[in-house]
C-alpha cells in the first residue's frame, strides 16, 4: 500500500505540457552523430534487400529459425522491441513532451536497427499475410528513417502528414502482429 501511495504521489508531481508539438526547448540535443542512424538504417536495409533479392540464406540462422523455441523467443524480442519504440508516442499522448524529446534519439537509433530484429526472426518477407506484415514493418521503418530531420522539409503540414503516416503504420503493425501471433499459436 505504501508503494502504491508513493507511485500515485510521483505520478501527480509530473506536470504534462499542454503543447501538442515539440517546442524549441524540448528538442533533443544534437551531436556530431545525430544523423548516423540514417546511414546505419540505410546500410542494414540495403543488406536485407540484397540478400532477399539474391535468395541468400545464412544456414546456421535458418536452422535456428526452424526451431519453435527460437522462433517464439525471437518473436517475443520483436514484441519487446516494438513496445520500447512505442514509449515516445505514449509519452507524447500523455503530454510529457520533454521526456519524449529525451527519448527521441534513442527511438531513432533503435528504429534504424529494425532490419536486424526482423532478420533475426525471419530471413525473408514471406507470403500472403506475412508479406503484408513484413511490408508494413519495413514501410514503418522507412517512414521513420526518412523523417523531417533527414528530408529537411520543415513545413507544419508535412510534419503532421508524416507523423500520421508513421503512427498509422505503427498501429497497423500492432494489429497485424496480433493476427500473426494468433495464427502462430492456433496452428
Amino acid at each position: 500500500m505504501i508503494l502504491l501511495n508513493k507511485l500515485i504521489s510521483l505520478w501527480r508531481q509530473k506536470k504534462p505540457m499542454s503543447s501538442p508539438t515539440f517546442s524549441t526547448t524540448t528538442k533533443p540535443a544534437r551531436s556530431a552523430f545525430s544523423k548516423s542512424y540514417f546511414v546505419l538504417g540505410l546500410a542494414l536495409l540495403t543488406g536485407f534487400i540484397w540478400q532477399e533479392i539474391g535468395h541468400l540464406n545464412w544456414q546456421r540462422l535458418a536452422q535456428l529459425q526452424a526451431d519453435n523455441v527460437y522462433k517464439q523467443f525471437s518473436g517475443f524480442v520483436i514484441v519487446g522491441y516494438l513496445a520500447i519504440q512505442w514509449r515516445c508516442s505514449i509519452l507524447r499522448n500523455q503530454g510529457f513532451m520533454q521526456q519524449a524529446a529525451k527519448l527521441l534519439n534513442q527511438h531513432k537509433l533503435l528504429g534504424a536497427l529494425a532490419p536486424v530484429f526482423f532478420y533475426a526472426h525471419a530471413q525473408h518477407i514471406g507470403y500472403a499475410y506475412l508479406q503484408v506484415l513484413s511490408l508494413v514493418y519495413f514501410a514503418l521503418f522507412l517512414t521513420g528513417l526518412c523523417n523531417v530531420e533527414i528530408t529537411g522539409i520543415h513545413k507544419q503540414l508535412f510534419r503532421k502528414i508524416w507523423l500520421t503516416v508513421h503512427v498509422g503504420l505503427a498501429t497497423s503493425l500492432i494489429f497485424l502482429l496480433g493476427y500473426h501471433i494468433f495464427i502462430s499459436y492456433t496452428y
